[in-house]
């Protein structure tokens, strides 16, 4: 995630790290050429961290959702490897509860080596993102690291 946003803003201004669950506060970055605020917010997956830890960041999260009134939409991260989690399900299901818009990038799309592994977890993807309710025709796929796809995200962000 952290390498995603300093990709974005092109600067190394988040903190990155080898193991997931570093970001434990919200950090508010100033995305000048977009002319928009970027938020980032712990992450809920992979972090090694307590269960009350956890549910800590659960609530300080919804908060964060029911008072931030210029929320402009979500980008939600999705390991390409691995698609909609369980827990992946639940975030969509609680940012579609509350009607948030959501923007779907699969990261680690580098990790997909041959064309037939990236079309067939394109397709279950998209097919675990409609079981979810979303039509989803090409969500974003990226690789921070190669730079792939990072374009298209940055351009449909800024726009």
């Amino acid at each position: 995630k952290s390498s995603l946003i300093n990709a974005l803003l092109g600067a190394r201004l988040a903190y990155t790290s080898k193991q997931p669950g570093k970001t434990r506060a919200i950090h508010f970055y100033a995305w000048k050429e977009a002319k928009k605020i970027l938020v980032d917010l712990p992450g809920y997956g992979y972090a090694k961290a307590a269960q009350n830890e956890r549910e800590k960041w659960e609530k300080f999260i919804q908060a964060y959702f029911e008072q931030d009134t210029h929320l402009e939409q979500v980008v939600l991260l999705l390991d390409a490897r691995h698609g909609p989690t369980e827990v992946d399900q639940k975030a969509i299901e609680f940012l579609s509860l509350r009607g948030i818009p959501v923007t779907f990038v699969f990261a680690k799309a580098d990790a997909l080596k041959t064309q037939s592994q990236r079309t067939l977890r394109k397709r279950e993807a998209v097919e675990g993102l409609k079981q979810l309710g979303y039509e989803v025709e090409l969500p974003f796929w990226v690789s921070s690291l190669e730079k792939i796809g990072m374009k298209e995200l940055k351009k449909y962000l800024c726009s």
